[in-house]
């Protein structure tokens, strides 16, 4: 793996500072499983279509695979690549008029050749052994649009105060960060697996997507989904059985879906602190902390049910991210 930046900071005004940069990697080498014994590609059509219906005999039939009497073989490959490219902009400013901030824009896109898996190993075989560059899309990780920011202010009331007016009201200090961030492929990773059938014939041990006409329909609205509603995020619209490989269908039988065709919902949250250090004597201070997450009680959907675009709960949310949580905290130092 190689990785690289560039980058320029330049301060546009006292103490608040411009970012720019380019951050980006390359990998080489990467580890694949792939099957080498599934029937060769010279098996006639007829008798392609009669492994992938079971009218021939025992299916499969480990006599006529490519290392005969063998069932699967895997044999680990390092011929994947990958790589991630971003461009990245932020601003910062160091405590001015009591307030410390900084607010950080990235949009990058990763790349890779893997079947999605994140385990180091990749123990998922490549979906199609025949074609490598079939697992070629966006990253598991693969995240486009990132915004974060986050904040700390210093509340100025009552702070020339004195007595106990300046020690309950005066020296509270505010802070909290928020993120918003488009969502990770969802379809590319688990995509449904051969969930029309075979239609390649060739023994199994590998993975067939879907056709996909035009572009996914995202609803995004909610919907009956058996006796009560739920949100739905996108709809089986465009998604097809592909044309099998012995009635001249492309690519052997695999479907034309990319790995990367659904992605999934973005999240956008916001978290606030509120605290404050009353003192007692000069030895002596408590420090009181007020934390909220999912501050605005905003609805982050999460993953998506049903990877099969047949059935009719496809595509409709399943999970969301916790709803808003309230934290109170105290500790006394001396």
């Amino acid at each position: 793996m190689a990785q690289y930046s560039l980058g320029v900071q330049h301060e546009i005004l006292p103490s608040l500072i411009m970012i720019t940069q380019y951050v980006g990697n390359l990998d080489w080498h990467q580890n694949v499983w792939i099957p080498i014994n599934n029937f060769p590609l010279s098996t006639p059509s007829a008798t392609r279509a009669a492994y992938a219906s079971g009218t021939l005999g025992t299916v499969p039939t480990l006599e006529d695979r490519t290392y005969p009497g063998f069932a699967n073989i895997r044999s680990q490959s390092t011929t994947q690549t990958g790589s991630y490219n971003s461009f990245q902009a932020g601003l910062r400013q160091q405590n001015k008029h009591g307030l410390s901030y900084e607010l950080d824009y990235t949009y990058a896109h990763q790349i890779d050749s893997t079947p999605g898996s994140v385990d180091v190993d990749n123990n998922n075989p490549t979906r199609n052994p025949w074609n490598l560059k079939y697992d070629k899309g966006s990253g598991i990780l693969d995240r486009r649009q990132v915004f974060s920011g986050n904040y700390e202010y210093k509340v100025p009331f009552f702070n020339h105060s004195s007595g106990l007016t300046k020690s309950v009201l005066g020296g509270w200090e505010i802070s909290g960060t928020v993120i918003s961030e488009a969502g990770l492929p969802w379809l590319g990773n688990v995509a449904p697996s051969n969930v029309y059938g075979d239609t390649v014939g060739l023994g199994g041990d590998y993975s067939i997507r879907p056709n996909l006409t035009g572009k996914p329909h995202y609803v995004k609205t909610s919907q009956a989904l058996g006796s009560g509603t739920r949100y739905r995020y996108v709809d089986s619209t465009g998604f097809s059985k592909p044309t099998p490989g012995w009635e001249g269908g492309p690519n052997l039988g695999f479907g034309n879906m990319g790995k990367d065709a659904v992605v999934g919902p973005g999240r956008t949250n916001f978290s606030t602190a509120l605290y404050k250090s009353f003192a007692f004597g000069e030895a002596a201070h408590f420090e009181f902390r007020a934390d909220s997450f999912n501050t605005f009680n905003h609805t982050q959907y999460n993953s998506l049910q049903d990877t099969n675009p047949q059935n009719g709960d496809f595509g409709f949310v399943n999970n969301t991210q916790d709803p808003r949580t309230f934290e109170l905290g105290g500790k006394f130092i001396f």
